[in-house]
């Protein structure tokens, strides 16, 4: 399987305040808003926040009953972060925008790492390590 980009969908309980979090918080663009979901284009990724009830209908197509919907940390979306200070400063603008922060970043196996969750519950990581580092600015320091 090669997929174009990855799409995200997830439920919403309050678009307004999901809108809020995202992007005055985050500060993520929104590229299209109706009464039902909000589609942020990301870099290889498109996502997708649905009204709870909306996103119940789609889950049915698929055959999933859902008895809540939203069900917070049923996945967790991580992401590579160019920088500590980035990664830090993500996961206080979070805190402060309605969402919740699980401690202070720290490093795990290698990575500096934090996580939080939307104001719906979903989980989020941000991964910082050597790798991310050498995207985040297209070379590699270590190859002479």
């Amino acid at each position: 399987m090669k997929p174009a980009t990855v799409i995200v969908s997830l439920p919403a309980m309050d678009l307004d305040r999901s809108l809020r979090f995202y992007r005055d918080g985050l500060g993520l663009s929104p590229s299209e808003i109706d009464k039902t979901m909000i589609l942020f284009e990301l870099p290889n990724l498109s996502l997708f926040l649905i009204v709870q009830s909306e996103f119940a209908t789609y889950a049915s197509r698929a055959g999933v009953a859902l008895d809540r919907v939203p069900a917070p940390g049923g996945c967790i979306i991580s992401c590579a972060i160019g920088s500590k200070g980035e990664l830090d400063d993500i996961l206080a603008r979070a805190g402060a925008s309605g969402g919740t922060v699980s401690g202070t970043a720290s490093e795990y196996d290698g990575s500096y790492m934090g996580y939080f969750a939307d104001p719906d519950g979903h989980l989020w990581e941000l991964v910082f390590n050597a790798q991310t580092e050498v995207a985040a600015t297209g070379s590699d320091s270590s190859v002479d």
